[in-house]
């Protein structure tokens, strides 16, 4: 089995590579004409959006529900995660039943952040 510091290196050139091939692709496109129109017409495009949304949202007393609902949410979905992660942590068995009687299992993912040091 590879050590840590192989995985971690091989993952590494591998982004790298993909950064290196995702810039030579992005430098093709520009000098396309017809992809720099079409680039214009989104921006267009989705600016007409956001101001079509945020006129139905100003004139909805719903919308401010749903910014506190997605906020409770959020909170919510923080708070179940330390609570699976501290009944993991004491060996205590994790599990949601849920009212259709499915059982739901937690993944846990594990991240690297660069160090102080």
């Amino acid at each position: 089995m590879p050590n840590l510091e192989e995985v971690y290196q091989r993952l590494e050139k591998n982004k790298k590579r993909k950064r290196e091939i995702g810039k030579m692709l992005t430098d093709e496109l520009s000098h396309s004409t017809r992809h720099k129109e079409i680039k214009e017409e989104m921006a267009t495009l989705r600016e007409e959006k956001k101001a079509i949304e945020m006129t139905v949202q100003a004139g909805n007393p719903d919308f401010k529900e749903m910014e506190e609902l997605k906020s409770e949410i959020q909170t919510d979905s923080e708070v179940l995660s330390d609570i699976a992660l501290n009944m993991y942590m004491k060996d205590q068995t994790v599990e949601i039943v849920d009212e259709y009687d499915q059982t739901w299992f937690p993944t846990f993912k594990v991240s690297f952040k660069k160090g102080n040091g």
